[in-house]
């Protein structure tokens, strides 16, 4: 337990009246002395016999850069508490500082900023009188985490279709047989030889897979590229999702093994959060269906043997999608 400078001051007042009073033989400064001295003892009891406060953060929800989110702070026990917590930069916010009466919530309204992982620590506590001239501090125990995901980005049309079901699909398929060509056939399935013997289109068809798809995406960026590099590996990532394939994620700082659905995606999404520049090892780029190049040349998807810039496979202007969370 501790002054406050508020409480200084009146200890202060207290002194130098005794002191005047002694001095002059004024009497009736202790008038002012006595009933600041009294606030004091008093204000010592309260906050000594006020009951210890427990802090608790409610869930913050995971999101995407630009999103609103609400930090609640729940705050139980006795007295009066001064609550000051210290925002994690990259949340366009306020810092909390403030006084309650508990039990109370404190909210504060935060825009989230730059990709990442963000930890709450515990606010910092101090319980004082109703006078505010004494407080001690209070341990607090509560944090809490959330995650800001990487950018993702809107694909031009028909980009899933011709990324994970013509090119990626087409590759592990088995040839069945030939048959003739129909309009809207790719003209890549065209079997020229036997064509030109027929005189006519032959087109080759496959036998559908039998085994679940799986799509690895590998990604790297030189120092400096990491927020796009991630951007753009989100962004396939979802879209292999969506498109009912089974998804492995190399980046420099880790990997996760194939899977789907909503808890492998926030797994994907997670990784891609944190994942700072780095480059991989060439047997993990050659190995990978998808490769993710950022660097100061330019940015580029290595697809089905295929290299193409960014913009091509993203769409002019690479606008953020609306993503859920």
């Amino acid at each position: 337990m501790r002054l406050t400078l508020r409480g200084m001051a009146a200890l202060a007042v207290v002194v130098l009246s005794i002191g005047l009073a002694y001095l002059a033989g004024d009497r009736a400064l202790n008038a002012v002395a006595a009933p600041l001295l009294a606030a004091l003892v008093v204000g010592a009891v309260l906050v000594w016999r006020a009951p210890a406060p427990s802090v608790s953060y409610g869930q913050i929800q995971s999101g995407y850069p630009g999103d609103e989110r609400t930090v609640r702070v729940d705050v139980e026990g006795g007295g009066l508490l001064t609550v000051a917590l210290s925002l994690p930069d990259g949340l366009a916010a306020t810092d909390v500082d403030t006084v309650v009466s508990p039990p109370e919530t404190v909210e504060r309204s935060v825009r989230l900023g730059r990709r990442g992982i963000y930890r709450l620590d515990p606010p910092q506590l101090r319980q004082r009188d109703p006078l505010g001239f004494l407080e001690r501090r209070v341990e607090a125990a509560a944090t809490t985490e959330f995650v800001v995901f990487p950018r993702v980005y809107e694909l031009d049309d028909n980009v899933l279709t011709r990324l994970f079901t013509d090119e990626l699909a087409a590759e592990r398929q088995q040839f069945d047989r030939l048959r003739e060509y129909e309009p809207g056939d790719p003209l890549k399935n065209v079997h020229w030889k036997s064509s030109a013997k027929r005189d006519d289109l032959l087109v080759m068809e496959f036998a559908a897979a039998q085994e679940e798809e799986t799509v690895h995406i590998a990604a790297e960026a030189a120092d400096g590229y990491a927020d796009e590099m991630a951007a753009a590996a989100a962004t396939l990532a979802l879209s292999a999702l969506e498109s009912g394939l089974s998804v492995a994620l190399t980046v420099p700082d880790g990997n996760v093994r194939p899977g789907e659905g909503d808890e492998h995606r926030k797994t994907l999404m997670r990784l891609l959060a944190e994942t700072e520049a780095g480059h991989l090892p060439n047997e993990t780029r050659a190995g990978a269906d998808v490769l993710v190049t950022v660097d100061s040349v330019g940015r580029t998807v290595r697809l089905a043997d295929r290299e193409q810039d960014f913009d091509a496979v993203f769409g002019a202007g690479g606008q953020p999608a609306e993503v859920g969370t």
